[in-house]
This record gives C-alpha cells, sequence and structure tokens, in this order.
C-alpha cells in the first residue's frame, strides 16, 4: 500500500529550503568591510591546499589561479597539469562509448601539446596563457565533468591514453576536430587554405547519428540582404547569392553574392560566420532557424558545406489588381563544425561497430597512431578561463595561500571568498569579511520541527569564515552530525535530518553543540532543540 503522504517530503524539502534562505537573509552582517583592500598588486596567486578545490563563475578547479591586470581588464588562468586539464575537457557525452571516448582523449591531448608547440598567439599572447577554455581552443570546464555523472568513465579513458599524442614528422599534429560532418569531411586546404597536410584530407565517414547531419533554412531576400548590410558586406540591392563547389583538395567552395551588379566572393567558411554572427542580429525571431523537431538549430549556418537556391513564393490568396511575390533563399547544408579531421559522431558510430580507438584516429588523421608525447607536453600549462573582467570573485571549499607574483605572502591557510576588482590598472585585493579574525559565533537559533520528523534547522551568525557543523546530543550520547563545512562570514544554516539511527526521533529536549574551527581559533556554543509531537 503505498502512502499517503507520499508527496510531503518534497513538500517538506521545499519548505525547509525557503525557510534556510530567510534564515540567512534576515540579520545579516553589514556590507562595509566588502570594500576593503589589503593592497593593489599587479598579479595575485591563489594556491589551494592538499584537497581543497577553487571556484570561480560557477566552475570549479584543481589547479592555482592566477588573477593579473591588462590593459582591459583583469585575467583569471588556471596553471595546471597537462592531465589534469584534460580530465575537464567537455567535447563529447560522457556516456559514449569508451573507444569514442579514448577517441576524443587523444585528439585533445594532440591539439594540446600543438597548440603549445606554436607558442602563444592572438589572446594567448595578449594575456598571458597557452590554451582558452572556449570552444575556440577546447571547452574545458575544470572539475565539473569529472566530478558529475559519468566522470569515472571520461577519467578512465584519460588514464587508458595517459601521455599518447599523434605525431607528424615528429611534431604533434594539428588534430582538428568537429561534431559532425553530414558523411564526408574536408580537406583542411578547402576550408582553411594553405598547403595542407596528408593527415587532414578529405575521408568518408558514414553512420554519424547526430541531429546535424542534414540542416537547412529558408529565409526572405530583405533578412539576408539586411544582415549583409549589417557587416557592411554589401552595398545597394541584394540580387543573387550562389555557391560554387570544388572537388576534395581542389580549394574553398565560394559564396558569391551580387548586389547592384557587384559581385563579391567569400569562401562558404567566411560567410558562415558572417551569417551566424549579422542573422540573429538582424533576424532574432528567424534566426537560427526552426528544426523540424520544433527546436533552434545552434547556429545559423553549421558547417562551410552547403549550398543555396533562390525561389519565389507566391501568396495563398491573391488580392485584387496586385500580387506580393516574396523572393527566398533556401540554404541546405551538412554536419557542424568546420568538418576537418575527426568527426566526433563519425567517431561513436567506428566505435560502436567495433573500431578501437587506434583505428579510429587512423581513419580520419591519414594513418597515424598514438605514440608517446615526450617532450611535447610540459609539466605546467596555463589555461586562460577569463579576460576583460571587472571584478573576478573566487572561493574555496578549504584552505588557500594568497601570495604576490614575487612571493610576497598576502594571506596563508585563509578561508572564505577573495574578492578582485581593477583598481588603478592593476589587482586591488579584498579579503573575505572578518579576515584574520577568529570565527565568533552569534545569534544562535534553533527551529522547533513541527510536525515530529521534519528537519531541524539551526541558524547562526559567524564573525569571520571558518568551517562549522552541528552534533545533536540525547542526554550524553550523540544522535546526530553533520560534516564540518566551509561557510563565508555571516548568517549560516546548518541542518539536522532529525532521525537517530535512521529513525524518526521521538520527541523530547535535545542538546546541540554548533563548532567553528578556522586557522585563527575557535569557538562553540550549544542550544537546545526540543521535538514536539506529531500533530
Amino acid at each position: 500500500m503505498r502512502n499517503s503522504n507520499a508527496g510531503r517530503p518534497v513538500q517538506g524539502r521545499r519548505a525547509l529550503a525557503a525557510l534556510i534562505c530567510v534564515l540567512l537573509v534576515a540579520g545579516g552582517p553589514a556590507s562595509a568591510q566588502e570594500e576593503e583592500n589589503v593592497g593593489i598588486y599587479e598579479t595575485i596567486l591563489l594556491t589551494p591546499s592538499d584537497g581543497t578545490v577553487l571556484s570561480w563563475n560557477g566552475r570549479r578547479y584543481a589547479g592555482q589561479l592566477e588573477v593579473r591586470s591588462a590593459s582591459d581588464g583583469l585575467v583569471i588562468v588556471e596553471r595546471v597539469e597537462p592531465e589534469d586539464y584534460l580530465l575537464g575537457i567537455q567535447e563529447v557525452p560522457l556516456s559514449w562509448h569508451e573507444e569514442a571516448l579514448k577517441t576524443q582523449v587523444v585528439a585533445a591531448r594532440t591539439y594540446l601539446a600543438w597548440t603549445l608547440s606554436r607558442g602563444r598567439a592572438g589572446s594567448g599572447a595578449t594575456y598571458g596563457f597557452d590554451i582558452c577554455a572556449t570552444p575556440a581552443c577546447q571547452v574545458y570546464g575544470g572539475l565539473d565533468q569529472i566530478q558529475g555523472s559519468g566522470g569515472e568513465r571520461w577519467a578512465a579513458a584519460v588514464a587508458a591514453t595517459d601521455g599518447e599524442v599523434l605525431l607528424y614528422n615528429g611534431a604533434p599534429a594539428q588534430a582538428l576536430y568537429s561534431s559532425t560532418t553530414g558523411g564526408r569531411t574536408r580537406d583542411v586546404r578547402d576550408v582553411f587554405g594553405g598547403n595542407g597536410v596528408p593527415y587532414l584530407t578529405a575521408v568518408d565517414s558514414p553512420g554519424e547519428a547526430s541531429p546535424f547531419v542534414d540542416w537547412s533554412f529558408e529565409i526572405p531576400r530583405s533578412v539576408l540582404q539586411a544582415a549583409l548590410h549589417e557587416a557592411e558586406r554589401i552595398d545597394g540591392r541584394l540580387l543573387g547569392v550562389t555557391v560554387r563547389t570544388t572537388a576534395d583538395g581542389a580549394g574553398a567552395w565560394t559564396v558569391e553574392v551580387d548586389a547592384d551588379g557587384r559581385t563579391r566572393s567569400f569562401t562558404t567558411w567566411e560567410f558562415r560566420g558572417v551569417m551566424n554572427r549579422y542573422g540573429p542580429q538582424v533576424a532574432p525571431d528567424l534566426l537560427p532557424a526552426e528544426r523540424p523537431d520544433g527546436k533552434r538549430y545552434p547556429q545559423t549556418m553549421l558547417s562551410p558545406t552547403y549550398t543555396v537556391a533562390r525561389q519565389w513564393r507566391y501568396p495563398a490568396e491573391f488580392r485584387s489588381g496586385f500580387i506580393v511575390v516574396e523572393e527566398t533563399y533556401t540554404f541546405t547544408g551538412k554536419g557542424w563544425g568546420h568538418l576537418v579531421g575527426m568527426s566526433q559522431y563519425g567517431a561513436l558510430a567506428m566505435a560502436d561497430a567495433g573500431s578501437t580507438y587506434e583505428e579510429i584516429l587512423a581513419h580520419y588523421y591519414g594513418g597515424l597512431q598514438p605514440q608517446p608525447a615526450g617532450a611535447a607536453l610540459r609539466e605546467e600549462i596555463v589555461v586562460g578561463l577569463g579576460w576583460g573582467q571587472t571584478e573576478v570573485v573566487v572561493s574555496a571549499d578549504g584552505p588557500i595561500a594568497v601570495v604576490v607574483a614575487d612571493g610576497e605572502p598576502v594571506a596563508a591557510d585563509a578561508l572564505g571568498t577573495w574578492r578582485f576588482s581593477l583598481l588603478a590598472g592593476d589587482v586591488g585585493v579584498h579579503p573575505p569579511e572578518g579576515f584574520g579574525l577568529p570565527p565568533a559565533l552569534r545569534d544562535l537559533e534553533p527551529v522547533v520541527a513541527s510536525p515530529i520528523g521534519s528537519s531541524v534547522v539551526v541558524a547562526g551568525t559567524l564573525a569571520a569564515a571558518a568551517e562549522v557543523r552541528l552534533v545533536v546530543f540525547d542526554g550524553p550520547g550523540v544522535v546526530g552530525e553533520t560534516p564540518w563545512t566551509l561557510r563565508d562570514a555571516g548568517r549560516f544554516a546548518l541542518v539536522w535530518e532529525g532521525t537517530v539511527n535512521g529513525v524518526i526521533a521521538p520527541p523530547g529536549r535535545y542538546r546541540a553543540l554548533i563548532e567553528a574551527r578556522s586557522p585563527q581559533g575557535g569557538a562553540d556554543s550549544f542550544i537546545t532543540i526540543e521535538l514536539g509531537e506529531a500533530p
């Protein structure tokens, strides 16, 4: 028989969450100290103690974080070992076949090694990092992936291919990859130009189970014309658009745009970039277009492999005396990404069909096989997490050291959230509230559980960041205990589930010990919790 109160736990959790929010907001400490700073420096390093994880912008990191100033704002980077960096790569679903995961790891490690071999360029040269954490390089999310669902499968793939890369003439290969090709990859010369390399030629990629194998959308001439005008690529009226295709290795496909009798030529990759940037600006209700399943495409134009057809749409009904004919352009393409090198969905198809990761890599990269990286990988790399920031806020779940780049210590074994701002062209360091003070406990407040069996919340205020925990006693015996948890200065809440050995605690009076500890000292205090009878 199903309990008629089966829905109550969910309701209880919602009520508990609301109660905690009220308790944390009420009686918060003054924020005047948040504006204080302990110095202005060019570069600050935050080094976590063993087991401590740093957090920035909603992501967690195990390496050392560095905050420095630049001409346009603050820069934040992570210093991390290459294999730990690979643990944070977020390029394919972790549910995929293990051989597809290994293939992705080797491709990502090779791309990292190739990037390092070129030296810092672009934003990396400007802001001082080796590789960025965005899709412009490789998508990197710190510890989020490895600590999430399926993370152990990705960790196993990284470990199984430890240190393996693809080498060409003794140097790391440019192991490009993209999501989907629509059945065939592209020669690197046909997308990015140059003389090409034998491991980035066009190959078949059948069996891709991707929603972007084929794509198509239709837009009015007026929208296409407006996008090209906004991009300053044409003047006057748009008269026609034609795509010129070539054989593999014979050069880029081109888009010829005729506007008021003047023809301008773009590669299909360049034209894609223009439409992806300006299409949604001029027609956000139309672009990116709607897919057959009702969802929108992730971009206006997904790849450099497409054709275009011009047609005229006649109205379903004609008004007396005139006919309005709408000129439209239909773009029909294949794949998502640049389509050069490995297809991620193609690698999955090969893995599902029984191919090993070595065989998959050899197929997409001209026969190259995994080899030890050797000197192609350094012991530490610098990952660009963000730049152009007006403020950087870093929290930690344990103690950290905060030092200036020249070694001058700012804080050792520090707890709490640190804020950094751009001040006078340098980094202003704003410590956690109560920095340097012991964690005094104030305003402790038990909340009586009603009805019996509900969780019990104990709230209070910390004078400084500290680890806190709750220990519940029934007489001399301990009946409940929360783990040590780091909390910033201000209001905090601890929750006892209201059970004893897995059974709902009986009515009565319980003693609760609240403890706080930090490198600056400790504090503790007892309060009484009363559990009432069930209604």
